[in-house]
C-alpha cells in the first residue's frame, strides 16, 4: 500500500471514531442528562419551583440527550412496574385488595386534580390532555402520541402493564367502579 491509502485509511477512521463520539457512543453518559437523571430520584421531594425548573431543563435537550433521558427513564419505570406485579401477585388476596384500592384512591385522587386544574374540563380517565395549550388534542394528535409511545415501550413493558392494568380494572370493577382505559 502506498502512502496515499495509509492517509485515506486513517482519515476514514478518524472521521469514524469522531462521529460515534458525537453521538455519544465513548465516555458515558451525557453530564446533563446524568444530572436530570440523578435528580429525578428525588422529585418527590422538589417544590413546585424546583418541578418547573425541572421540565425547564427537559425542554431545552437536544434530540440525542432527550432519547438518553427517556430511555432510562423507561428502563426504571419498567423495573418498577415488574417489581410491582410481582409484589402484588405474591400476596394474600386480602393485602393485594388493600394495596390495590390505595392506587386505585390514588389515581381517583390525581384526576380529580388534574380535572380541577382544567377548570372541570377533564375527559375522565383515559381522555384528552397533554395538548396545546389552551386546547383539547385532536385525534391525530392522540393517536401520534399513542404511536409514539407504543414505539418506546418493550414487548415485557407492555405485557406488565397490561397485567397492572388488569389486576386494578378487576378490582375497580368489584368496588362497583368503571375500568379505566387499557394502558396504551
Amino acid at each position: 500500500m502506498n502512502r496515499k491509502h495509509v492517509f485515506g485509511a486513517f482519515v476514514a477512521c478518524l472521521m469514524l471514531l469522531s462521529g460515534a463520539w458525537a453521538m455519544g457512543w465513548f465516555g458515558g453518559d451525557d453530564a446533563e442528562v446524568a444530572a436530570l437523571i440523578a435528580e429525578m430520584q428525588n422529585q418527590d421531594d422538589m417544590t413546585d419551583e424546583q418541578r418547573q425548573a425541572f421540565r425547564e431543563r427537559m425542554r431545552s435537550l437536544d434530540d440525542g440527550q432527550r432519547q438518553m433521558l427517556f430511555g432510562s427513564m423507561m428502563q426504571a419505570r419498567q423495573a418498577e412496574m415488574q417489581s410491582r406485579v410481582y409484589a402484588l401477585s405474591a400476596m394474600p388476596p386480602a393485602q393485594r385488595r388493600a394495596e390495590l384500592d390505595k392506587w386505585i384512591n390514588d389515581m381517583e385522587s390525581r384526576r380529580k386534580q388534574w380535572e380541577a386544574g382544567r377548570g372541570g374540563r377533564g375527559a375522565g380517565l383515559g381522555g384528552g390532555g397533554g395538548g396545546p395549550p389552551g386546547g383539547e388534542m385532536t385525534s391525530a394528535e392522540r393517536a401520534q402520541r399513542g404511536k409514539s409511545r407504543l414505539d418506546r415501550s418493550t414487548p415485557e413493558m407492555r405485557a406488565t402493564m397490561t397485567q397492572m392494568m388488569k389486576m386494578v380494572n378487576e378490582r375497580r370493577e368489584e368496588r362497583g367502579m368503571e375500568p379505566i382505559g387499557r394502558w396504551r
